[in-house]
């Protein structure tokens, strides 16, 4: 499993299309196509017309500054570009990062998570060094990228545009302004950081009206006005160049995708009356990478009239060393043509993908292109393809997000000929207004426009020059047939569902989930925002220390670090694409199933992230694009703060993997590798542990050190004077670093506090490093090791479980000095059993599988709530982990309850009883949320079903996969004692 280089290259969410207010333009980041080892990527934007005009239909934003190298697949959600790389070719780590920031909430009651609060100081007053990026190709800069959405600003020089046009960026809010206030845009105010009424809430309910055309101002909450109206009267629809949750979209995603070989992305887009489709193929061979192929295919929904008006911009960069020239142009430099007939080829070559060409197909004949009786019309066919070559700052490539609305500036040049050649009065129709410039030739951004009408089709081929051929329209045709036809085969085989749920209507439902999760995974690279002050404030000794961290914070001591380069999956693709700690252990648990060899690349990439203290930043903003979605107070990471391990419960299960019996039947094969995987290979697996290993033991030594909780000093009786735990970077409203943000704790904060979610993980995860010590047969460990854990659960019992209220609870020091218990009924509650550290027959068991049950506390109709509906702060506040249904949480609910009705025991028969109807509880409130909406969610309404916040969050909600295949257990036997 060899580390990918690391190297720059990313997808970029354009922002909406007419952002009037340009001081605080909001940005976004589109998705790209990359191509195994290169840095290639590709994009497309599409306008579409109601009656008139071509405006576009965007993408699922991909991951910030990311490149989806090894699994990252054509992430176009649209026809945007996304990117694929070989994940035999190059392994790659991925950058995730969440701490629910504001911006991650569209709902007047958004959770505000509040940045990282509280930190720990450093005894010997040094910062640790931080490991150097895996490669030693780690400042290597991919090379290539193809995107397709719009470009920067095209300005002519004393009437003349040079053959690769120099652009000014500084001269974009000017120029932008002036296209806006001359389209009759000039007057919109922008919402940005306003309210917007009626966008405030965000649930899961899919209301059929009709159609009107809005302008998205921003990300979060939209323009919500309908556009001005054309001259001719008739409507403009949206130019989208990603898929955004204030989009009204009606489902977008993969419907189907395996890493190594592709897959299919639908978008369902409503306000342009489009369905748009894009498969993505890889075909190995040679040495860089290999070659890829996107066929992209538009049909019209039953809204749109058969003359529907589309266009779409596709878009190639080339970042760092390289060339990248269209060949065939059709006029000479600096002057403007009519336009290209048949394919169009752009050539390429890069340190990292030697020689390469991409073209363009022209498609089938069942295309059309509309014609008018315009005079504009004999200058600029609409059925020949247009490209238009520009030369731009090499660090404004990623900056697509600013491209829709680029493009209409380079289109400017196009209204402004018309306009002063036919007069405002008699302008040609709006599909030949919005049209770039004919300019191909050399330069480093290359747009290539294709105006359809009705359905349309085309391909992207990527050929690398050290394949044994060129990839024709063919060879895809083909390919496309048998990646579906593989990937259909290998997940029934994998994800089975048991009864009720083996029916063919919840085959697309479990394949989009899964896919989408696997079709998140990416490549991230950049640098790194760390506070290493190591401030005594951020030991949190005192009471009233998280007053004491914020002014600490407040000296904005943070330096960037770096860079660094993560291979991961994500939380979801257009709100959340970047890393997250904690999310990620969730994340991985289906993809173990699915490729172990892809699971442990990922997992050894964030490991390599790790300081020599033992720290990993819980959430990866690698990089400026990164950061530009994410506001400043949540950038910084701070070297106390902690995030729950996750990442030791997957490992477990690979170990527990390695001794089963049916581990080679699904897991020996995987679609597109020449090779076995590690987990039919014993002493590849134990070489990869050994190489771990250490790794892991200085992240669980730091644990320890760094989030103890005091014992001594309050005169606690426990079993254990050490095993205690406490999260560091807790304020008075949240404790971000625990995951579980706003639910409630102790009031006011104090440094006596215990978590009891805490602990729990510490016991779970000391229960991982037995385990791998066990495998690698480290004796001395695996005793140390027993010795902890017994240690952790006798305590747990000792600090944390409250006899009258017949529950597990954190602990504080109240006015006088004394340990107390603080009691809010909820996740935290049950963590000890989440975490698989209550045996069959524990004495507390009863309690807590009546507390899960308990229609009055935690139970649902929709999942587990976060919080008791019992609790006063049920449902306060951000009402972020205080009532909502959790599907992390609850699958780890559910998977206990399993355990402990298939073992023999006095509550066999109530767990079993609870795990039959939860598990059907989850299964349908996701899938009819989804089946209406299009779209899995962050969380779930406990009283309605309805999903809620982030949509199309496709991250740990795609456990619901492994739920579907778990075992039915109704009408089994069992017993319970009476």
């Amino acid at each position: 499993m060899d580390e990918p280089p690391a190297k720059r290259a990313r997808r970029t969410d354009s922002s909406a299309m007419w952002e009037n207010n340009t001081d605080t333009r909001e940005e976004t980041e589109v998705e790209t196509v990359e191509v195994d080892e290169m840095g290639e990527m590709g994009e497309i934007d599409v306008m579409h017309a109601t009656d008139m005009i071509v405006e576009g239909v965007g993408e699922t934003p991909a991951e910030t500054g990311s490149r989806t190298e090894e699994a990252g697949g054509l992430d176009l959600t649209s026809v945007t570009g996304a990117r694929l790389t070989d994940i035999d070719e190059v392994r790659s780590d991925r950058k995730r990062s969440r701490s629910r920031s504001p911006q991650r909430d569209h709902q007047s009651n958004a959770r505000t998570r509040s940045p990282p609060r509280g930190p720990r100081g450093r005894s010997n007053g040094q910062p640790p060094t931080r490991r150097p990026p895996p490669s030693t190709q780690s400042s290597a800069r991919p090379p290539t990228e193809s995107r397709v959405d719009t470009a920067m600003p095209s300005i002519e020089k004393n009437g003349e545009m040079p053959e690769a046009m120099e652009i000014d960026l500084d001269d974009l809010d000017s120029v932008e302004a002036q296209m806006n206030k001359m389209m009759g845009f000039g007057g919109f105010k922008s919402t940005k950081n306003t309210k917007v009424p009626g966008n405030d809430k965000l649930y899961a309910v899919r209301k059929e009206k009709k159609t009107e055309y809005r302008q998205y101002m921003n990300r979060v909450g939209g323009f919500n006005r309908p556009l001005s109206p054309s001259r001719s009267g008739r409507t403009i629809g949206d130019f989208r160049h990603t898929c955004e949750q204030s989009d009204d979209m009606a489902g977008y995603g993969w419907d189907e995708y395996d890493v190594r070989t592709g897959g299919r992305q639908s978008i369902h887009d409503p306000a342009n009356s489009l369905d748009l489709t894009t498969e993505f193929v890889k075909f190995p061979g040679g040495q860089h990478g290999g070659s890829w192929g996107v066929r992209i295919k538009g049909t019209p929904r039953d809204n749109a009239g058969s003359d529907l008006k589309t266009t779409i911009v596709f878009y190639a960069g080339m970042e760092g060393l390289g060339s990248l020239e269209v060949v065939g142009a059709d006029v000479a430099p600096g002057e403007v043509g009519m336009g290209l007939d048949g394919d169009v080829r752009i050539e390429g070559q890069s340190n990292e993908l030697g020689d390469f060409r991409i073209d363009i197909t022209t498609g089938p004949d069942t295309n059309a292109h509309p014609t008018h009786q315009h005079p504009a019309y004999q200058d600029k066919p609409l059925d020949k393809t247009i490209v238009h070559s520009v030369q731009v700052p090499e660090e404004a490539l990623w900056q697509t997000k600013r491209g829709s609305i680029q493009s209409l500036n380079f289109m400017k040049t196009t209204i402004d000929e018309y306009v002063e050649k036919y007069t405002a009065e008699k302008m040609p129709p709006p599909w030949q207004i919005y049209t770039l410039q004919n300019r191909p030739g050399q330069g480093n951004l290359h747009m290539i426009q294709k105006v359809f009408e009705g359905a349309l089709e085309f391909d992207l081929l990527f050929s690398s020059g050290s394949a044994s051929k060129a990839v024709t329209s063919e060879d895809l045709t083909t390919k496309i047939t048998s990646v579906t036809t593989a990937f259909s085969e290998r997940f029934a085989k994998i994800f089975t569902p048991s009864t009720p749920f083996n029916k063919a209507k919840y085959d697309g439902f479990s394949k989009s989930l899964f896919s989408n999760l696997i079709g998140g995974i990416g490549y991230f690279y950049g640098d790194s925002v760390v506070d290493r002050s190591y401030a005594p404030e951020y030991e949190e000794e005192n009471e009233g220390f998280w007053q004491e961290a914020a002014e600490a914070r407040a000296r904005n001591q943070q330096k960037l670090e770096g860079p660094y380069e993560l291979f991961t999956s994500i939380p979801s693709r257009p709100f959340f694409p970047r890393g997250f700690l904690w999310d990620e252990g969730f994340h991985l648990l289906p993809v173990l199933e699915w490729d172990t060899d892809l699971t442990l690349d990922i997992i050894k990439s964030w490991f390599k992230l790790m300081d020599d203290d033992g720290w990993i930043a819980r959430e990866q903003i690698l990089g400026p694009e990164a950061r530009s979605k994410v506001p400043g107070e949540f950038q910084t990471q701070y070297p106390h703060y902690a995030n729950p391990p996750t990442l030791f419960m997957v490992l477990e299960a690979f170990v527990n993997k390695l001794g089963s019996k049916t581990a080679s039947d699904s897991q020996q094969v995987v679609l597109g590798s020449s090779g076995a995987s590690v987990l039919g290979d014993s002493g590849a697996a134990e070489q990869y542990l050994r190489e771990l290993y250490p790794l892991l033991k200085r992240h669980y030594s730091w644990f320890r050190k760094t989030q103890w909780g005091d014992i001594k000093s309050y005169d606690r009786e426990a079993f254990s004077t050490k095993e205690a735990y406490r999260w560091r970077g807790r304020t008075d409203r949240h404790i971000l670093t625990s995951g579980l943000d706003d639910y409630p704790r102790a009031q006011p904060p104090h440094p006596g506090e215990l978590h009891i979610d805490l602990i729990s993980w510490m016991g779970m995860t000391t229960r991982s490093m037995k385990r791998i010590a066990e495998a690698l047969q480290e004796t001395d460990d695996v005793a140390e090791f027993k010795k902890i854990e017994e240690a952790i659960l006798r305590n747990i019992d000792d600090l944390h479980w409250d006899e009258k209220a017949q529950t597990y609870c954190d602990a504080t020091i109240d006015d006088y000095e004394e340990s107390v218990h603080v009691c809010h009924k909820g996740y935290i509650s049950i963590f000890p059993f989440m975490t698989g550290l209550l045996p069959p027959d524990s004495p507390r068991l009863k309690a807590v599988l009546n507390l899960i049950a308990d229609p009055e506390e935690l139970w649902s109709d929709h999942g587990i709530r976060s919080l008791s509906q019992k609790d006063e702060f049920y449902g306060t506040d951000e009402n972020y982990w205080r009532s909502p249904v959790w599907m992390n949480m609850n699958y780890l609910i559910v998977d206990n309850l399993l355990t402990v009705a298939k073992a023999a025991g006095p509550h066999q028969k109530q767990a079993r009883n609870t795990y039959t109807q939860l598990r059907k509880n989850l299964i349908d409130t996701v899938y009819e949320s989804w089946k209406e909406t299009g779209f899995a969610w962050e969380q779930y309404n406990p009283d309605t079903g309805a999903g809620q916040r982030t949509q199309h969050f496709t991250g740990w909600t795609s456990l619901v996969v492994k739920i579907l295949g778990m075992p039915d257990l109704e009408g089994k036997g069992g017993h319970d004692e009476l």
